[in-house]
């Protein structure tokens, strides 16, 4: 049976696009569907379906494409997008593959690729018995090794820059369009800017406090804070966004942690600004009475601190990966693939007030296992942004995707 696929919005890049173009040269059926101005900047096919109208036209509409295209396949990124969910939703009722990418689990050299759904949608095993036997069923498996394309920050930015120049020049033929992120991109640039401006002081600044809490002798607790925007927050956990995280957090921290211990806490490398974390940071320390016990710090690496620290507490942040690899003992507030008992500890194996003083460390076996599970079933080694990435990726996903032969 030929196989047709239908491509929703992807990264910030031209790797959907050169993905069609592999499937195409195989025989496949390939379409697309531009939700705005920056899709058709990195898609230059005019061919491809637009869509303009109501959001209340959508569900109807894709599933008309899907039948009239006899599409086999749905490929996007984030399937929590609000018309990416219903497309997903149609597609599963009608017996369709969907096919979801995401920045990788496990990182840098490898890219999320799951059927179905990621994070909390994914179908990676949810216990730990689960995830030994699946292991078990792959130990004379090959797993792909980490790439080592690069992916260059610039590249990044450049593509950013590209997208939002395509949605500024074609908005009058997509003016309906309303992006998935809470900020327009006029609104990010006000908080982006004098970040920018002042990115030098504030790492000077954030080194020195670093410095001086690891040269204490009281433990500290180190806690990671995501984007604002991040699906993982809004959708995944129990929380609005990252102040109501950091209100939970901090007031439960003042009144179970050992009273000799800090609170290093550490911003996201790609905040745009819009929140001032510092600040509500101060604020909520004095009100709960543990101001002197909290530190904020922005533009460090995270090795250093995840090394040092008694553990991480964090909402759901793919660190937690990082930071069980690292032996740390990790508390996940929100839904996460790891959030299991023997890996990272959540509410349902001990409330937060506990672990403070009870931090429990993975289990190194348990990890291990689910770490090949993750590379065999989750993870294409490559990036979204470089050309070799974007070919690595491109080579896997048509693997995974049951295109062409492993």
């Amino acid at each position: 049976m030929s196989r047709n696929f239908l491509f929703l919005q992807g990264p910030l890049s031209f790797f959907f696009y050169e993905l069609g173009r592999a499937l195409k040269a195989l025989g496949c059926g390939v379409e697309r569907v531009q939700l705005c101005g920056g899709d058709v900047a990195f898609w230059p096919d005019r061919h491809a379906h637009l869509w303009r109208a109501a959001s209340w036209q959508w569900p109807q509409w894709i599933g008309r494409l899907l039948e009239e295209s006899r599409i086999t396949d749905l490929v996007l990124i984030g399937d929590w997008r609000p018309l990416h969910r219903e497309a997903v939703l149609i597609a599963k009722s009608r017996g369709i593959s969907v096919w979801v990418y995401e920045e990788g689990y496990m990182r840098p050299g490898y890219v999320t690729l799951e059927a179905g759904g990621v994070n909390a949608n994914s179908s990676l095993p949810k216990d730990a018995l689960s995830v030994r036997e699946r292991a078990k069923a792959l130990l004379d498996t090959p797993l792909p090794l980490p790439s080592q394309a690069p992916n260059p920050m610039r590249g990044r930015v450049l593509d950013t820059v590209w997208h939002h120049l395509g949605n500024f020049f074609l908005w009058p033929c997509f003016f309906r369009y309303r992006t998935h992120r809470p900020y327009c991109i006029g609104h990010e640039l006000l908080g982006w800017i004098p970040r920018y401006l002042l990115s030098t002081q504030r790492r000077r600044e954030s080194i020195g406090v670093l410095r001086e809490v690891m040269k204490r002798n009281d433990p500290f607790y180190f806690m990671p804070l995501q984007l604002d925007s991040d699906s993982q927050i809004r959708r995944h956990s129990p929380f609005t966004g990252v102040l109501d995280f950091l209100s939970v957090v901090i007031s439960n921290f003042a009144a179970n942690a050992p009273k000799n211990s800090f609170l290093l806490i550490k911003n996201h490398p790609l905040d745009n600004g819009l929140i001032n974390y510092r600040r509500y940071i101060r604020s909520m320390g004095v009100a709960c009475g543990c101001a002197s016990r909290l530190r904020f710090v922005e533009g460090v690496k995270n090795a250093s601190p995840i090394d040092l620290c008694q553990a991480v507490v964090l909402c759901n942040s793919t660190l937690g990966l990082t930071a069980l690899a690292r032996g740390r003992a990790v508390y996940c507030l929100g839904a996460s693939i790891y959030a299991m008992p023997g890996l990272a500890v959540n509410a349902s194996e001990m409330p937060l007030a506990e672990f403070w003083c009870n931090p429990r460390p993975p289990d190194a076996a348990l990890l291990a296992d689910f770490q090949r599970v993750l590379r065999k079933d989750a993870l294409v080694p490559g990036n979204f942004y470089s050309k070799a990435g974007i070919a690595e990726t491109i080579r896997a996903s048509l693997v995974r995707m049951g295109v062409v032969d492993g």
